[in-house]
């Protein structure tokens, strides 16, 4: 028959009859802290062994916490423990295997009541954690779930809802909120993502570059709420009020052009996003020998201004000597006046001649010099691509390159992540490059071809168009060129774009959606949509596409086979569709 009796904490010993050999020392520190705090709650089971003393055969864990902390001497070492002897016939691997298998975790939900009570004793945060073992943050979580409605709480104990999704309801104390957020969304679509979008799509995550640029401190000083997700590692945030975000981003950005116009410039523009439809021409600072300082002359100050805007990661960004087109048109044409004047000289076949042969010249010798021909090439493409408001600087190599703007391609930047890390590379290579053009050539010269050939890489990276019009074919000689490159570098869409159901899904018409579950696989829930709101459709369309890694045929690389030459009297048919050949042939060329 089982007794019960002390024993010193010297004498146990761990039994090899235990049968948790996995993860056994997990969760020790918090096992330390309730017994320190409220001693030991349940005995240990036992059973003699040699040399007086007696092997743990189920309570190992909480005799390993035991020990620790009495080495640690936060514990008596001659404490005697209570512990229950086994009789002779009771099996040691049966008892343990008991103890520990029918063990169940406490639910989230009793955890926050039986917290929420002890901080209503009194007891601080920092209390509860020290002596349950965990940490503040566990406790605050906790805690946090006692904001969510009663009724969804009740579906939690019920087992309808998880706590994943408790989780996401908790980023809100609106009891209404998080109920009709919970009611309106299909029960096919109620996970905890879904949840925490519906919730916080008025707001903007704290990672917007608006959000960055007026600071936590500052919005709410002024009033605004920020939503904070205790239940994320790295406890992200959601500004609720994104019109008050804006209209301090915009304050703030009046507070530097006024700073801006007191240094002398003829005008000022604020752009919160800035304007790619609006090009400049550049006047640039001297550098004043004594003081070191950059300074601009008072004329160059009278006749141009600076650009006050946001960058791409919520930084000021002051574009200074800026001039506008109407500005450079009328110096352009006064210089061409000038410059019609007769000069005396060689005649103009004479200088003709001569430059071409000097033209030839250059020719070979670059042609002979890798290095300076690479620098050569990085720096003309540099000015066509980083330069193009200057109109000061040229070079006589006949390359140009052009950048197609993507954003009037796309209803919405950012489905897709390559446009904000293309930004950033941009903005890295800025940030070293000389403000000056004049200075770009000398810049080249002494960077090391490595450095050029990374530079060259982004150039070349910019000049791709891969973008089909409205009008065009799929297979022109441009657009097969983009699927072979595109098979070159194994690209793969998914890690680029994602489609969501409120962006690419909800611009489909119904009757396409119902194609593409078809063609997935689908066509039950393709039937389901045609009796279902246009909503309510993306939604079951993209919870049905997305999880078996679907992506619309454009995304795809298209495998062409090699063109094949036109014979002449086809050259001379008058459908239309030849027009569009001849531009492709000319493209190709």
């Amino acid at each position: 028959m089982t007794s019960l009796q002390t024993i010193p904490l010297n004498r146990l010993v761990q039994s090899k009859s235990n049968v948790r050999h996995t993860g056994r020392g997990n969760g020790i520190d918090a096992l330390m802290a309730s017994i320190e705090a409220h001693g030991l709650r349940q005995n240990l089971n036992v059973k003699p062994t040699t040399g007086n003393r007696f092997e743990v055969v189920a309570g190992g864990r909480r005799l390993e916490a035991l020990r620790r902390l009495a080495k640690e001497g936060r514990l008596d070492a001659s404490l005697e423990v209570w512990c229950a002897v086994l009789a002779d016939g009771d099996d040691p691997v049966e008892i343990s295997l008991t103890e520990n298998i029918s063990r169940e975790a406490m639910h989230p939900d009793d955890e926050c009541n039986a917290f929420q009570t002890l901080i209503g004793q009194g007891k601080t945060i920092d209390d509860v954690a020290a002596r349950f073992g965990v940490t503040p943050a566990v406790v605050r979580q906790r805690l946090k779930l006692a904001s969510v409605s009663p009724s969804l709480r009740t579906l939690f104990r019920a087992g309808t809802l998880d706590l994943s999704q408790m989780m996401a309801f908790a980023l809100i104390d609106d009891h209404t909120q998080q109920e009709a957020a919970w009611n309106d969304l299909p029960e096919w679509s109620r996970d905890a993502d879904d949840i925490r979008r519906v919730l916080t799509r008025e707001g903007i995550p704290s990672t917007h570059r608006l959000a960055v640029f007026v600071g936590l401190e500052a919005y709410e000083a002024a009033g605004g709420i920020v939503l904070r997700d205790l239940f994320d590692e790295e406890q992200a945030a959601v500004l609720a009020d994104a019109a008050l975000v804006e209209q301090l981003a915009i304050r703030k950005l009046e507070e530097a052009a006024c700073y801006v116009k007191a240094e002398g410039w003829n005008w000022v523009n604020i752009e919160l996003s800035r304007d790619h439809s609006k090009s400049y021409g550049r006047v640039y600072p001297q550098t004043d020998d004594e003081s070191d300082h950059a300074i601009y002359a008072p004329d160059d100050l009278a006749r141009a201004g600076a650009r006050v805007s946001l960058s791409y990661n919520g930084e000021l960004s002051i574009e200074r000597g800026l001039v506008d087109r109407d500005t450079l048109k009328d110096e352009q044409r006064a210089a061409g006046a000038d410059k019609g004047k007769a000069q005396p000289g060689f005649a103009a076949t004479v200088i003709e001649d001569l430059t071409a042969h000097r033209t030839a010249a250059l020719r070979l010798e670059l042609a002979h010099s890798p290095a300076a021909a690479l620098a050569a090439t990085v720096h003309v493409v540099t000015l066509d691509l980083f330069y193009a408001q200057s109109y000061r600087v040229e070079s006589c190599l006949d390359l140009s390159l052009r950048s197609e703007r993507l954003e009037g391609h796309v209803a919405d930047l950012a489905e897709g992540s390559a446009h904000a890390a293309l930004e950033g590379e941009i903005a890295g290579w800025q940030s070293v490059l000389p403000t000056n053009p004049a200075d770009l050539w000398d810049w080249c010269l002494a960077q090391d071809q490595s450095r050029l050939l990374d530079l060259l890489a982004l150039l070349a990276g910019l000049s791709v168009n891969a973008v089909r019009g409205k009008t065009e074919r799929p297979d022109t000689a441009r657009l097969r060129h983009a699927d072979h490159l595109a098979a070159t570098l194994q690209l793969d869409m998914h890690s680029h774009w994602q489609p969501t159901a409120q962006g690419f899904f909800s611009r489909l018409p119904k009757g396409l959606m119902a194609h593409l579950l078809t063609e997935a696989g689908e066509p039950q829930q393709a039937s389901v949509l045609p009796s279902i709101k246009k909503a309510e459709a993306a939604q079951r369309t993209a919870a049905t596409l997305l999880p078996k890694g679907w992506l619309p045929a454009p995304m795809l690389i298209a495998v062409h086979e090699d063109p094949v030459e036109d014979d002449e009297e086809d050259d001379d048919d008058g459908d239309d569709d030849h027009g569009h050949d001849d531009h492709a042939q000319e493209d190709a060329a």
